[in-house]
Parts: structure tokens; C-alpha cells; sequence
């Protein structure tokens, strides 16, 4: 049987929900294992709010630029002991977060992508459906659940 070989670049998906949280602890550790380049990618959905603590509306009112450093400051505060010592590239997108990353995926391909799972069951999960599985089916490399 051959050896694995080690991932030269996993992409990290954050929402900075808790899941992502776990997604981007254990992307930084394998990061760190294999020596590996490391993207976050944050997505904002139409209507959703830029951060967690912000108004839906926020996102619709600032532009690219505000919008980017909002983002990039909250990934620092929320990751950086996670991130300490790693070389990391923060990706915004907008739009429907399994698009944008698919579209991510295939701009800057990752041999690895983490996503956080946010826990949905029973109803709720078969009406909306799980981000995390939709990306595993469509995504042309390896993709970890972190719960």
C-alpha cells in the first residue's frame, strides 16, 4: 500500500459559527502537519448579515473593501491562536455559500476542504438540506466534516 502524501493546500470554510470554529482548528492542524498552504474562505449570502453580531442589511450598505477588512479583522480575532505561525490566505466571496466555494474550489484548488457542521437533523435538515454535504458531494477534492 502507498503512503499518503501530505495536502499542499486546504481551504477552510467559516460562517464564525461554532463548527466553523472546530473546521478552522483542525484545517490549521493538518495545515501544520503537512507543511500545507491555507485558505479561509467566509461567504456572504444575499440577505444574510456580514458578521454574526451585525444587521442582515449591513452587507447591502458597505462596500467591498469595508466589507473585506470587517471580515479579515473578525477572522483574526475569532482564529488567531488557531492561525499563530501559519501563512494564511483570506478569501471573501458573496453569494450562495456552495456556489462561491465550489467557484473558489476550482479558481485556487485545494487537495482538502474543511467545513464545520452546524448540526441540523431530523426536519430541519431534510427541508434546508446540510452546506457541509452539499459541498462534499461537489467538491473535486477530499472534504472533512469537523463536528
Amino acid at each position: 500500500m502507498k503512503p499518503a502524501q501530505p495536502f499542499s493546500h486546504i481551504m477552510v470554510c467559516t460562517d464564525f459559527s461554532p463548527g466553523a470554529a472546530r473546521a478552522v482548528a483542525v484545517g490549521a492542524q493538518q495545515a501544520r502537519l503537512d507543511g500545507a498552504r491555507l485558505s479561509l474562505v467566509h461567504v456572504v449570502a444575499p440577505g444574510a448579515p456580514v458578521l454574526p453580531q451585525m444587521a442582515a442589511k449591513s452587507a447591502r450598505v458597505l462596500d467591498n473593501h469595508e466589507v473585506a477588512h470587517l471580515c479579515h479583522q473578525h477572522m483574526e480575532n475569532c482564529y488567531g491562536p488557531d492561525l499563530s505561525g501559519l501563512p494564511v490566505k483570506m478569501v471573501l466571496r458573496r453569494g450562495h455559500p456552495v456556489v462561491e466555494i465550489v467557484a473558489q474550489l476550482e479558481q485556487d484548488p485545494a487537495d482538502l476542504l474543511v467545513v464545520g457542521s452546524q448540526g441540523l437533523s431530523g426536519m430541519g435538515l431534510i427541508l434546508f438540506g446540510s452546506v457541509a454535504e452539499r459541498l462534499a458531494r461537489r467538491a473535486a477534492c477530499a472534504t472533512l466534516i469537523a463536528r
